[in-house]
C-alpha cells in the first residue's frame, strides 16, 4: 500500500470531518459540544462545511491528508495552525448549530478554554508557533 501526503482539497472536508469524528468518538466533550451531532450524517455534513469555512478563511490553517494510493481513500487527516510572525485576532464561536442556548453557551465556554492557552503561547512566541490541532 502506497501512501501520499497532501493538502486537503475543498471537496475533502466532509470526509476529513467524518474521519476526525470517528477518531474522537465521544471521548472529548469539546468535540461533542462544539460540533453537535458530529456522529450523524447531517452533523458530519455541517462539520465538513465548518472545516471548509476555516480552511478558506484562515490563512494560518492548513489541513493535510494521507491517501491510500491503491484505493484513493483518505485514511488520515490533520489540522495544523502555522503562525509565522502573526498573532491572530481572537475569534468567537458562533452559529446556529446547537439545540439550546445553554448548549451553545457551554460550547463557547469550552471553545474559549481550549483556545486561551494557545493564544497565550502564540503571544509569548511573538507569533512564531506551529500547532497541531486535530489529527487521526
Amino acid at each position: 500500500m502506497g501512501l501520499k501526503l497532501g493538502d486537503c482539497d475543498d471537496s475533502d472536508m466532509t470526509d476529513a470531518f467524518a474521519i476526525i469524528s470517528s477518531a474522537l468518538g465521544h471521548e472529548h466533550p469539546y468535540h461533542d459540544y462544539v460540533f453537535p451531532n458530529h456522529d450523524t450524517t447531517p452533523g458530519r455534513k455541517v462539520g465538513g462545511e465548518r472545516l471548509l469555512a476555516i480552511k478558506t478563511s484562515d490563512p494560518n490553517t492548513r489541513f493535510l491528508k494521507v491517501t491510500d494510493m491503491d484505493t484513493g481513500e483518505i485514511i488520515a487527516v490533520a489540522k495544523w495552525n502555522i503562525y509565522d510572525g502573526v498573532v491572530p485576532d481572537e475569534i468567537e464561536l458562533d452559529g446556529d448549530f446547537w439545540a439550546t442556548s445553554e448548549d451553545k453557551e457551554y460550547a463557547k465556554y469550552l471553545f474559549r478554554g481550549y483556545l486561551v492557552p494557545r493564544r497565550e503561547a502564540i503571544k509569548r512566541s511573538g507569533g512564531h508557533l506551529v500547532c497541531k490541532s486535530i489529527t487521526r
